[in-house]
């Protein structure tokens, strides 16, 4: 129901009301109802997925679809919601079929970065949904092998692209292999130095690049009008990138791999040319050559160099990244405030949080401090003893857990009461650490609070769980629903563990160029104890965590 006249309200005695009385004011809140976009089908979509979290459309169209006519075939929406296409205004029929211009009108035929195409569904809330969409043109400039340094350098809004070859390579003698400027679906003409045009000519046939070759390339009713080049260049290497960690480096280069051994050599920042060394086993592929540069020491300077033969590229200066710390690894921070413990040097859920703060509501902290022999793994310093508990008031169990985040005890929706995550930017490889266990028989699957319930875990051994997630907030100061996950590691185990167990997590990294936002750690007695799922009387007991950052 909205607030105002002119919109039809559902209910005879109610309509008679606002028929007698006119427009009334309506202080009762809106039910929330997501709008949400579940199906949606467009033609030449290489791939489409819909993220109902973050309310986004990725799609991968075709070199061959017209960025300015995309057809959207169908689609569906939450039931009587409406949508709204925000480029044209128009409201969408689901009925119907549309034509949406990705261009946006725009002058130059792509998809413009700054102008994100957008529909808003609207139920009683309005819900912005944003069509992240791209189309891979995949265009090519390649010359026989011995000539070409490295890969071609396009300009795609340019309409240019050169290449490069050794000096010894004259520009009159140029064997071009493959040269493709457009999509699939183009022709292209050669226009000779008097202005002829040549109408699909072959490239190979073209030889001499003393002066830059001109293309025109067509598709649809498009026509551009294409610079191709050829440089000479004394440098073997064309292209370098370095990819820091703390201690080690990713390494690669593009240049004339058909010249020769290609290798990378490696120094500190400031030391003489006796100092340089060869980083060992390179694999080269194509024009490109890749290394891993290891042992290198955190946060320092270095210098690093491609050779290809005796051809030596310039020094590229990097320095690798610090091994940034997770305070109280160790676990032996506590500190109490009343009945609710904090495992951290302030009462407070200041980097490690619990869930002991609902659970002193009703009982003694599940996620308390140890120590002494058989508590901590060399009877030293303390350890953390998690326990879930069962007779819980409202959500029947609780697990004694530990993570970076934050904890706010929220009695109608306790779900929602811990928040993962805190700021970190370090890329550490492994987590190691100790832990012992005693699993019970998980007697609840859930409850009505729980995101998702586990029945097919009840009358089973409980597992404790503990894992490493690093994750990127995109520049959000509060965790998404949806963050991209940089890497993660973890372990689950359903046995009697009597004797405290090393463990050794390798994080698997699914990005190795972005560098985190913030940390997940959690240790927890129950696996589903976010969902209120665990056998009562299950104890987990943990001890001295520690990054590592070595590469293996």
């Amino acid at each position: 129901m909205k607030n105002g006249c002119g919109r039809a309200v559902a209910g005879g005695a109610l309509a008679l009301v606002l028929l007698a009385t006119g427009c009334i004011k309506n202080d009762i809140p809106y039910e929330t109802v997501l709008g949400d976009i579940t199906e949606m089908d467009i033609r030449g979509a290489e791939s489409l997925a819909l993220n109902s979290s973050d309310r986004t459309i990725d799609l991968v169209l075709a070199d061959t679809v017209d960025l300015r006519r995309v057809f959207l075939n169908d689609f569906r929406i939450t039931p009587d919601a409406r949508i709204i296409d925000n480029v044209t205004g128009q409201e969408l029929d689901t009925l119907d079929s549309y034509y949406l211009d990705l261009t946006q009108g725009g002058a130059e035929y792509a998809i413009p970065a700054d102008k994100p195409y957008t529909f808003t569904v609207v139920t009683y809330q309005d819900y912005l949904w944003t069509l992240k969409a791209s189309q891979n043109i995949v265009r090519t400039f390649a010359l026989a092998d011995g000539q070409q340094i490295g890969e071609a350098k396009f300009s795609a809004t340019g309409y240019s692209v050169v290449a490069y070859v050794p000096e010894s390579v004259p520009l009159t003698d140029i064997h071009i292999e493959e040269l493709k400027l457009g999509p699939s679906n183009a022709t292209m003409a050669w226009v000779q130095a008097d202005g002829t045009v040549v109408e699909n000519v072959d490239p190979a046939t073209i030889r001499d690049f003393t002066l830059p070759q001109h293309f025109i390339v067509r598709f649809f009713d498009i026509e551009q009008l294409w610079t191709v080049s050829v440089e000479q260049s004394a440098q073997y290497i064309t292209e370098f990138t370095v990819n820091p960690w703390a201690r080690f480096a990713y390494l690669s280069a593009q240049g004339l791999t058909s010249a020769g051994d290609c290798a990378f050599q490696i120094r500190k920042a400031g030391a003489g040319d006796d100092a340089w060394q060869n980083v060992p086993d390179v694999a080269v592929e194509g024009v490109t050559f890749t290394a891993v540069a290891k042992g290198l020491e955190p946060a320092t300077d270095y210098e690093v160099r491609g050779v290809i033969s005796d051809n030596y590229g310039d020094a590229t200066a990097f320095t690798t990244e610090a091994e940034v710390e997770v305070p109280n690894l160790s676990f032996d921070n506590w500190t109490q405030k009343g009945k609710t413990w904090f495992p951290n040097a302030d009462a407070a859920n200041s980097y490690w949080a619990t869930g002991n703060q609902g659970v002193t509501i009703y009982k003694d902290s599940n996620s308390i401090p140890v120590e002494g022999a058989g508590n901590t793994v060399d009877g030293t310093g303390k350890a953390a003893r998690l326990e879930t508990l069962g007779n819980i008031l409202i959500v029947d169990i609780a697990a004694g857990n530990l993570f970076t985040g934050t904890y706010e005890t929220k009695m109608s929706d306790p779900a929602s009461s811990a928040t993962m995550g805190r700021p970190y930017t370090g890329r550490p490889t492994h987590m190691t650490g100790w832990y012992k266990y005693t699993p019970a028989e998980v007697t609840t699957a859930g409850n009505k609070y729980s995101r998702e319930k586990h029945p097919d875990a009840v009358g089973k051994m409980d597992y404790c769980t503990i894992y490493i997630r690093l994750e990127d907030w995109g520049g959000a100061t509060e965790r998404p629903a949806d963050p991209k996950v940089i890497a993660y590691a973890g372990l689950e185990d359903d046995q009697v563990v009597s004797d405290y167990k090393q463990f050794d997590l390798k994080l698997e990294y699914y990005d190795l160029e972005t560098k985190p936002t913030h940390v997940v750690i959690v240790a927890s007695s129950s696996r589903y104890g976010e969902d209120f799922c665990g056998g009562p009387g299950s104890v987990l007991y943990v001890d001295q965590f520690a990054l590592g950052f070595d590469y293996d």
